[in-house]
């Protein structure tokens, strides 16, 4: 399987990847924000992003997306495995790259400057007290599961809750490869 080429998007503010294919080739687009995490001691965070989009690839969701559309003509069927999709690379890239797993997630939701000051305890307890219709009603019409239970289910499976503060004894090269296998 070739490596996807990546590109680097303005993403004005914007914390967002993703993976596409265009013309039988598969493309990787990370936004700059992202990679600006990388300069101020995010570089784990990053790795999980990368790591989540190469997932995608990997697992083949942008080679076969176009069985997906038919999918989506059967109500909540297409979403739901759209977030079959997301949970899977979620955890591809965690075994990948398990220090940057739940930062990487809040640091989406957060943002890059203050994702840092995220008390994770207080995040949990937002999971068990937001249980009810409407939350549930939003996630089954989403296209990715509810951002903080995905947070605590790669934290708990993965124990990463504590970001190192040392520096990365892996390589980016040596995760990717990781990856690729």
């Amino acid at each position: 399987m070739p490596v996807p080429t990546v590109y680097v998007a303005n993403g004005e503010g914007m914390l967002n990847a993703f993976a596409t294919r265009l013309l039988s080739r598969d493309f990787v687009v990370i936004y700059s924000n992202i990679l600006e995490m990388a300069y101020e001691k995010g570089e784990a965070e990053v790795a999980f992003v990368l790591a989540h989009e190469l997932g995608h690839v990997k697992r083949r969701h942008t080679k076969f997306r176009f069985l997906h559309y038919p999918a989506s003509l059967i109500p909540f069927f297409g979403l739901a495995y759209s977030r079959a999709c997301e949970s899977t690379c979620d955890r591809i890239a965690a075994a990948v790259c398990p220090e940057g797993a739940a930062w990487g997630l809040v640091a989406l939701a957060a943002g890059s400057r203050i994702y840092r000051r995220v008390s994770l305890d207080a995040l949990y307890r937002q999971v068990e007290a937001e249980q009810g219709f409407w939350t549930w009603f939003h996630e089954i019409l989403s296209t990715h599961p509810n951002l903080i239970k995905r947070i605590k289910l790669l934290a708990t499976d993965f124990n990463s809750t504590v970001p190192s503060s040392k520096t990365m004894t892996n390589s980016m090269g040596s995760r990717y490869s990781r990856l690729r296998s």
